[in-house]
């Protein structure tokens, strides 16, 4: 039966009232419009390859193809021929916005921010989810079952954003679009019978099941919806680490990039407060969260943290050693944090660097041995009040330049390659350096010096933005932060990005206001004797924290105390790269440059490979070959398999006449199907024909010990030459059809699936 419009009209609507549930994950509904024309495309696309009546697999083909020509005019249409046809500049920019919907939705904590990248990422994904509808309940006629696709949406947004429960309205209007869809496809199934007939006794039941079922299903669909994300805790994959209990369960928490977030809260330059504290340290330093000591995938993260290993923090205990810290040269202070009461889900405490003791509320926070974070798989600091003790390093920059070697080389690591350009820099910056500490203090003030403030870049997210970075000259702290990081650890200086906040401003009662607008990065580098001490390449300017500032150890303005030497000789000694130099070591990538592969190369004629779309295509080839590998590989095993040439012929036959679209008739005898091909394939075909029709008749009807020896090979030939004659008798598209999409390989699959199905044990029924 033809699919009636309105049951199309109805899968489509029922996608669109279901992807409402995604609300909560974006933070505007710029995503609404690209998704709702993915919807109408697929349908569009559904309704052409279901009028001119195609296999049901040109559904999903058609339905992929006309979504990429819909994201190609919406997204790339400027690199696309014609606004619409493909091309390689096209798909390149596809891929790139692709990977940036990817690098937002991994690192940005719900709701996201809302670009091309995640714009085209959630078209795609609500097409792809309408085309399965489509086909599932339009082609195929099963409404039932596309209600799991649909599950998938309510189930990302109740799981990711577990914060905000998926809006009451949201979920009404899915399943109400759900149920409607079962109901149209129960009246398209109950429409099969002919008219409905009134009775005088209310309405007739109906003839087949599959209205309950369905009912079933769908009532089960919806439950599944509303409890897998209750059940399974940490399903999303946004910034998940997991902990490894002691007691044998698992634990997780879920933060957004550390520095990606910061980025989020630096343009929002909200006025919002964070945290408020009190302290007895004259000079307050920056309040730490996170650690980040890990650079892989072109991005900076912190190492999985294991609650099996992370001691718990009780009143009174102390926290683990200090890393690296051995000198005297060291302040202790008192830090009390009010955690403001605007915030949520702070899973990591804020707090002055290195903390010996904390005090707050909770049993299961703790501290990581190596980072001295503390942080909780469970609790949340909102509206609490901790206080912290800390100790505090003050090394002189002659302590600082006798700490040379040593320290955990595991901070030196860089997974990624740099570029060759970032290394001839680094030379060139520190080539008058003679110690680390030297080396880390040019680098430092080569970027207070060349480079100004500004939240006008985007977040880095490859190798050719770090090289804009250094071009252009402009950023704020966190590209400083990470660039510097990179380029120590080049130099061999273990060195790790933090994140946290600056120290803030001062009131007038002595307490210290922690604002949004506060949010910093800045690196710390690893000194034998010291320990970690921090840095600050972030040079002041509009829009950034008001107290920012470098510490003691790295300025140039007093004689050492220690060595009579004074710290401008450093200063002075630090040569400062040329314009002409700097534009020649870091080249500014451009529209159609040459991509830089893995080791900083570019590929060769300035393109890189699309791999995903290769394998794209190579799977799409795949499927659409799948009919035709099934009919071969059933035709090799049939003449191998058979128990008589006969029986192989004779269903070779019935497989070809199938393909070509000849009809094949069960209760027609090999006489019947010879005379009824046989004026149609013409004489070429007569005697072929004839020979199995024989066989079979033979093998059917004779006695066995009547049949005379048949060879497979003369019997295959006459299949072969009867199949050659068919090709040659009907249409070319249909002939093109047999050969590219055969209908008998999905009967060979039906058939496999029937034989299978009665061979499994069956549970009896009692009879009512």
């Amino acid at each position: 039966m033809k699919p009636r419009p309105a049951l199309a009209f109805a899968a489509a609507a029922a996608t669109a009232l279901a992807a409402t549930s995604l609300a909560p994950l974006f933070q505007n509904r710029s995503w609404v419009i690209p998704s709702l024309g993915a919807i109408i495309v697929v349908a569009v696309a559904g309704a052409v390859v279901r009028r001119f009546r195609l296999p049901a697999v040109f559904t999903v083909v058609g339905a992929f193809a006309a979504l990429h020509l819909y994201l190609t005019a919406y997204f790339t249409g400027d690199h696309a021929l014609l606004w619409v046809i493909p091309t390689t500049d096209s798909i390149t920019e596809m891929l790139n916005l692709l990977r940036e919907g990817r690098h937002t939705a991994q690192t940005y904590a719900a709701p996201l921010p809302v670009g091309d990248g995640v714009r085209i990422m959630t078209a795609f994904g609500i097409g792809f989810v309408a085309a399965m509808v489509d086909l599932l309940a339009v082609r195929l006629r099963r409404a039932a079952p596309a209600g799991l696709p649909l599950l998938a949406m309510y189930s990302v947004p109740a799981a990711a954003a577990r914060s905000e429960s998926v809006s009451w309205i949201a979920f009404a209007l899915g399943a109400g679009g759900y149920l409607v869809l079962l109901a149209m496809e129960a009246r398209e199934q109950v429409g099969l019978w002919g008219r409905a007939v009134p009775s005088r006794y209310g309405s007739l039941p109906t003839a087949s099941p599959r209205l309950p079922s369905g009912k079933r299903v769908g009532l089960a669909a919806i439950a599944v919806a509303v409890a897998i994300p209750a059940l399974v805790p940490g399903l999303g994959a946004h910034g998940i680490f997991d902990l490894d209990d002691r007691q044998g369960g698992s634990a997780t928490i879920t933060t957004a990039d550390p520095l990606v977030d910061l980025k989020r809260k630096l343009t929002d330059l909200g006025d919002t407060e964070v945290l408020r504290y009190t302290t007895d340290d004259p000079d307050p330093d920056y309040l730490r969260m996170y650690a980040l000591d890990v650079f892989e995938e072109e991005r900076w993260t912190y190492s999985a943290l294991g609650s099996g290993t992370a001691p718990r923090i009780a009143d009174g205990v102390t926290l683990p050693r200090v890393p690296g810290l051995s000198v005297s040269a060291h302040v202790s202070t008192k830090t009390v944090v009010t955690v403001g009461p605007d915030v949520r889900d702070m899973k990591f405490l804020a707090m002055p660097y290195a903390p010996r003791t904390v005090e707050i509320d909770g049993n299961d926070w703790r501290a990581d041995r190596d980072s001295l974070m503390v942080y909780s798989p469970s609790s949340d600091a909102d509206g609490l009040t901790y206080t912290v003790s800390s100790r505090r390093a003050t090394p002189s920059a002659a302590q600082l330049r006798r700490a040379e070697g040593g320290g955990p080389m595991k901070y030196t690591r860089i997974d990624t390659p740099l570029p060759e350009e970032v290394h001839r820099l680094v030379r060139k910056v520190t080539e008058n350096a003679r110690t680390r500490f030297d080396r880390a203090l040019a680098i430092q003030r080569w970027f207070n010096r060349e480079f100004t403030y500004s939240l006008d870049p985007a977040p880095p997210t490859q190798m050719s933005d770090l090289l804009a970075f250094l071009n252009d000259r402009r950023g704020y702290c966190e590209q400083f932060a990470a660039t510097m990081a990179l380029m120590t650890r080049s130099l061999g200086i273990p060195t790790r990005v933090v994140v946290g906040y600056a120290p803030g401003t001062r009131t007038s009662d002595g307490t210290y206001v922690v604002r949004q607008r506060d949010a910093h990065a800045w690196p710390e580098l690893y000194f034998e004797g010291t320990g970690w001490v921090r840095f600050e390449p972030t040079p002041p300017g509009t829009g950034a924290p008001t107290s920012v500032g470098a510490p003691e150890y790295t300025e140039p303005r007093r004689p050492d105390a220690q060595n009579g030497t004074d710290d401008t000789e450093t200063d002075s000694a630090e040569p400062t790269p040329s314009a002409e130099a700097s534009a020649a070591a870091t080249p500014t990538p451009t529209a159609g440059a040459a991509a830089d592969t893995p080791d900083g190369r570019p590929t060769e004629g300035g393109f890189t490979v699309p791999i995903l779309w290769i394998l794209g295509i190579l799977a799409v080839l795949l499927v659409l070959a799948a009919p035709r590998l099934v009919r071969d590989l059933v035709s090799l095993l049939r003449w191998r398999r058979a128990p008589d040439p006969a029986a192989a012929a004779w269903a070779q036959l019935r497989a070809d006449t199938l393909d070509h679209s000849l009809g094949w008739q069960v209760s027609e005898s090999p006489r019947a199907v010879v005379g009824r091909l046989g004026p149609r394939l013409g004489p070429d075909a007569a005697q072929p024909l004839a020979r199995i029709a024989l066989a079979q008749e033979l093998a059917r009807y004779a006695p066995p010990e009547a049949l005379p020896p048949q060879g497979t090979q003369g019997l295959r030939a006459d299949a072969a030459a009867v199949r050659a004659a068919m090709s040659d008798a009907v249409p070319g598209p249909v002939s093109l059809r047999a050969r590219l999409l055969p209908a008998s390989s999905l009967d060979a699959v039906r058939r496999a699936w029937s034989a299978l199905r009665a061979r499994l044990p069956h549970r009896d029924h009692p009879t009512p």
